[in-house]
């Protein structure tokens, strides 16, 4: 999918519940209801802003395994850094996306041990 453009990006970013979203699912994948309870919003609030995210390539989805031998989707930001620069009659962006490579996931957690 090609990039979000800046006026999308601004968009999401301008609001407090999507940013809370953001910030709740970098620290660890979280489902639609663990969401809904921490940000204080009804689930299908958390779903219209979880479908702009996935949109924009800012969230993405996984599978995590239940206790019960179900299963549910949980979702992980992918946002890394967001930049905008002013400069000398210049506007620029840059947004930096976490990997959603499984490669680059066992890296990390080789790393970790």
């Amino acid at each position: 999918m090609a990039d979000a453009d800046l006026e999308t990006i601004v968009s999401l970013l301008d609001d407090h519940h999507t940013r809370s979203i953001l910030v709740a699912t970098s620290e660890t994948p979280r489902s639609a209801n663990e969401l809904s309870d921490r940000c204080g919003v009804s689930t299908s609030s958390i779903y219209r802003r979880l479908d702009r995210l996935t949109d924009a390539e800012l969230v993405t989805e996984r599978t995590r395994p239940r206790s019960d031998g179900h299963h549910e989707t949980v979702y992980v930001s992918r946002l890394d850094r967001f930049e905008l620069t002013i400069r000398d009659g210049d506007l620029s962006w840059e947004i930096d996306r976490r990997s959603d490579d499984i490669a680059d996931q066992l890296t990390r957690l080789w790393g970790k041990l």
